[in-house]
């Protein structure tokens, strides 16, 4: 649980830092990469939520 949520805040912190490192380049590069790396990350969930969907239930053995 803890490691799950170190692994999210770490994550969350470098795609600030990352945003924020191409705003200090040009103002509008840092919109353009916290969009795509918006984008990315609902790619992402949606894209696990559908195999935690599709995946078949087991019969507790």
């Amino acid at each position: 649980m803890l490691t799950s949520i170190l692994i999210f805040l770490i994550g969350l912190i470098g795609a600030g830092l990352v945003s924020f490192g191409a705003w200090l380049i040009a103002a509008p590069a840092g919109y353009i990469v916290a969009g795509v790396l918006c984008l990315a990350w609902s790619w992402l969930a949606a894209r696990t939520s559908a195999r935690r969907q599709s995946e078949p239930v087991g019969e507790g053995g």
